[in-house]
């Protein structure tokens, strides 16, 4: 699990795991990447009732560095690793039933997608998981023979890369490879098992910033995306500092295509993204 200033639902989250999971589960690694609130305090209070967590308090507030420390530094030999964000819940036997399905599919099947059960773009989201193999970071599994591959590629993601699902969803599909279509069988799902969350509310104002967050997001990832295309995996950067810097040179450009108010937003990020790596 990873969670960035998640005091709010991290309890929730936490709970609905251990509530959907028998004595198959391991343990449960939670990584606080850069929290700033009291998520960390929370969490240390929950081991008191939930023996199989684990916290792990990483400074640096990127979701990419957390996944790459699990990936490659913290993953046990166990068969199956599932990742969940910090503010959804889970379905009934969510994770069995998943594991089940995932070790009874084909040979060259490495991943399942958990699938969305609420928000108003649910039709949305089912139809990328079913026609285009995508995988969301709310909730997914991998075999530990992929984590295996990617540990010995060395495969990394880079630190401040904003549209993370897209580009595990093509590392998961092409095996690392990174060409233009999908190899057959890389991921599956299970109809009606997998996450819902409370879909936000525009009367609530950190509802409001956080949905604002995630257009800049989105919208700055499919930029940087241009970019990580046109470079062999092995010569992805550690970080997006240079990319970013060369989005922010043709901003204008690379933009056009965008409304007035998203490129406001995506400008907005993209300069803070650049002064605080400025700052460091």
């Amino acid at each position: 699990m990873f969670a960035y200033n998640e005091e709010q639902n991290i309890t929730k989250s936490v709970s609905s795991i251990f509530n959907n999971v028998d004595d198959n589960l391991f343990k449960l690694f939670v990584l606080a990447n850069g929290c700033t609130d009291n998520t960390v305090t929370v969490l240390n209070e929950l081991k008191k009732t939930y023996k199989k967590l684990e916290v792990i308090n990483l400074t640096l507030g990127d979701k990419c560095n957390a996944w790459n420390e699990y990936i490659h530094n913290i993953a046990p030999e166990c068969n199956i690793h599932y990742f969940v964000d910090a503010d959804v819940q889970f379905s009934d036997n969510c994770f069995n039933s998943m594991s089940q399905h995932l070790n009874n599919s084909n040979v060259n099947t490495v991943a399942i997608a958990g699938m969305p059960l609420s928000g108003r773009n649910i039709n949305f989201y089912h139809e990328l998981i079913i026609e285009r193999a995508c995988i969301f970071g709310n909730l997914y599994g991998l075999k530990h023979s992929f984590i295996q591959r990617m540990r010995e590629e060395k495969f990394k993601l880079p630190m401040g890369l904003n549209w993370i699902d897209s580009f595990l969803t093509k590392a998961i599909n092409t095996d690392l490879q990174f060409f233009k279509y999908n190899l057959p069988n890389r991921t599956c799902y299970l109809e009606g098992v997998g996450y819902k969350f409370d879909s936000l509310s525009i009367f609530k104002y950190q509802d409001i910033k956080l949905y604002i967050s995630r257009i800049a997001r989105y919208e700055l990832g499919k930029l940087q995306e241009v970019f990580l295309d046109d470079l062999p995996v092995k010569e992805w950067p550690v970080n997006m500092h240079s990319i970013n810097m060369q989005i922010k040179s043709n901003f204008h450009e690379l933009s056009k295509e965008l409304s007035t108010l998203k490129k406001h937003l995506v400008n907005k990020r993209l300069n803070k993204l650049i002064k605080n790596v400025k700052h460091k």
